[in-house]
């Protein structure tokens, strides 16, 4: 805090200030504590001067549309108060979009599936996997996804093929042939995501937003193996770490960090390929689609401010 001072006068006739303007600049921290007399020019009109005050109070200079309009558009307004903003043009390594992608109506840009297509949430379903090669809850959390990004005007492809029956273990193999295909059928997809659940301690996966409890999100990123190459990690990393500060800036606790496993996930067929993990066994589908809806929220953030 600024500490006020008395703010001189001039003994000169030409210097002086009106007692009214003393009393109004001594309320304005800063101004009042300047070491010089404030002099308030001869051609200095009323709209000037009122013009002035505004500008200092505002931040907005009534002479210039632009300052308007950053008032207007909180990032714009954010960059001039030189607040940082997380974007991709920010990180080092980020995979650069494909511009003319978004430029085609219609075509889908996210592409989403479950390798562990049997998991489930045991609130609601009793177990921890459907059995015999049934889909668990996750994914409905898939589906709550994809119907967030609709809302914002994105379209998503969505497999549901169960990959891990009749083997848990080797679900890995059935699931890179689905992104695969998916993205030979769909060459505009510019991101790709496999939607888990993990497997916690319910206390590690719940936190409250917006008076709502909400299952907590983790981002796996594979870095490979020597027989596992994975030569997208770094790239996949960058958009990790652009999606973990979205989330971190809107939705503070969502967000229970970025891991970095020695394996593929099937990252390495996409450079921005990511996966997810939303809560636990022991939080229930609602809490789980009330955290993919925020992370929805965040990747229509990031498409918009790389299709301008």
């Amino acid at each position: 805090m600024l500490h006020e001072a008395a703010l001189p006068v001039s003994t000169s006739a030409s210097t002086e200030i009106p007692k009214w303007r003393e009393i109004f600049f001594a309320s304005i921290p800063g101004i009042s504590g300047a070491s010089q007399p404030v002099k308030i020019a001869a051609e200095l009109t009323p709209q000037k001067f009122l013009g002035r005050i505004v500008l200092f109070l505002t931040n907005i200079d009534i002479g210039d549309s632009k300052s308007l309009l950053r008032m207007e558009i909180p990032l714009l307004a954010a960059v001039k108060s030189s607040i940082p903003i997380v974007s991709a043009k920010s990180l080092p390594n980020f995979p650069k979009f494909d511009p003319q992608t978004f430029l085609l109506p219609g075509k889908p840009l996210i592409g989403i599936y479950h390798t562990h297509t049997s998991e489930s949430f045991v609130p609601n379903s009793g177990v921890t996997h459907k059995r015999g090669g049934q889909p668990g809850d996750i994914v409905d959390v898939g589906k709550a996804l994809v119907a967030r990004l609709d809302k914002h005007g994105i379209k998503a492809v969505h497999s549901t093929t169960v990959h891990d029956y009749p083997s848990f273990m080797k679900a890995y193999g059935p699931s890179e042939n689905t992104v695969k295909k998916m993205l030979a059928d769909y060459p505009s997809i510019q991101m790709v995501f496999d939607i888990h659940r993990d497997a916690d301690k319910r206390e590690n996966s719940v936190v409250q937003i917006n008076g709502a409890t909400v299952a907590r999100i983790t981002i796996v990123v594979a870095t490979g193996q020597q027989d596992l190459v994975q030569p997208h990690w770094q790239q996949n990393h960058a958009f990790a770490k652009l999606i973990d500060a979205k989330l971190d800036q809107h939705f503070p606790g969502l967000s229970r960090g970025i891991q970095l496993v020695d394996w593929r996930y099937n990252q390495h067929l996409h450079p921005r390929s990511l996966l997810i993990e939303v809560g636990c066994q022991d939080n229930s589908k609602e809490e789980a689609v009330r955290s993919i809806e925020m992370f929805g929220d965040v990747l229509a953030e990031i498409i918009a401010e790389n299709n301008n």
